[in-house]
C-alpha cells in the first residue's frame, strides 16, 4: 500500500526558491526563510508596496527581469500560486506595473495590481494580511523612512497574528519602521545586511 503525505509533498511545491538561488544573490536567503516559515504558518494572503521594475531593453519590447531589483512580484506570485493564496502587488507607477505584469504571465501566476499611493491603498484594503512585504520608494530618497512608518502604522492592525513582515533596504528605509513594529510586538526573527524579517 502507498501513503502520501501531504506535508511532504507542500514541502515539495515550496521548493519553487531554489531555481532562482543564483539570480537572487544575497536576497536568497531571506525569501527561502519567508517561504519556509510562511508555509509552516500556512500564510495565504500577501501584500506588497512598490512592485517589481525590471528594466527596459527597448520600448517596442518586453522588459526584462532586473535580479539586482529583487524580483519579490516575481517570486510571491509563485508563492501564492503554489500554496493557493491572493497575492496584491501595489506601485504608484503604471510602468513598473505594466512590466510586473508581463513578468508574472510568463509563469501563469494571478496577482492583483493596483495602481495607487502605498499609504491610500493600505488604508483601505479590507483583507487580512498574512506577508506584509513593504519595498514602496528607494531609500535614497528623501522621506523613505517616514513614509514606511506611515505604512507600517496603518498595516499593522491588518495583519495576520502569525503574520511575516519583510522590510527591504534595511538602514536606508527602515529607522523609523522597525522600532515601531518592536513597541508594538513584532520582534526580528531573521535578517541581513539587505532585509529583515519580523513575526509576533
Amino acid at each position: 500500500m502507498w501513503f502520501f503525505n501531504i506535508n511532504d509533498y507542500t514541502k515539495t511545491k515550496m521548493n519553487f526558491i531554489n531555481k532562482y538561488k543564483n539570480q537572487l544573490g544575497i536576497r536568497f536567503p531571506t525569501f527561502q526563510k519567508l517561504f519556509e516559515i510562511a508555509q509552516e504558518r500556512n500564510l495565504k494572503n500577501v501584500i506588497e508596496t512598490g512592485t517589481a521594475r525590471g528594466k527596459d531593453k527597448f520600448y517596442y519590447l518586453k522588459p526584462r527581469i532586473n535580479w539586482k531589483d529583487g524580483m519579490s512580484t516575481l517570486l510571491l506570485a509563485e508563492y501564492t500560486k503554489e500554496i493557493g493564496g491572493t497575492f496584491w502587488s501595489c506601485d504608484i507607477d503604471n510602468k513598473n506595473i505594466f512590466n510586473a505584469y508581463n513578468f508574472v504571465d510568463e509563469i501563469d501566476c494571478e496577482v492583483n495590481f493596483a495602481i495607487a499611493d502605498s499609504i491610500n491603498f493600505l488604508r483601505d484594503l479590507s483583507l487580512t494580511i498574512d506577508i506584509l512585504y513593504l519595498d514602496s520608494h528607494d531609500g535614497n530618497i528623501p522621506g523613505a523612512n517616514e513614509h514606511q512608518l506611515k505604512e507600517a502604522e496603518i498595516s499593522i492592525n491588518k495583519m495576520n497574528r502569525q503574520g511575516l513582515i519583510l522590510l527591504d533596504d534595511k538602514g536606508s528605509k527602515t529607522e523609523l519602521s522597525v522600532p515601531y513594529f518592536h513597541k508594538n510586538g513584532w520582534g526580528i526573527i531573521f535578517e541581513t545586511d539587505q532585509q529583515i524579517i519580523l513575526s509576533q
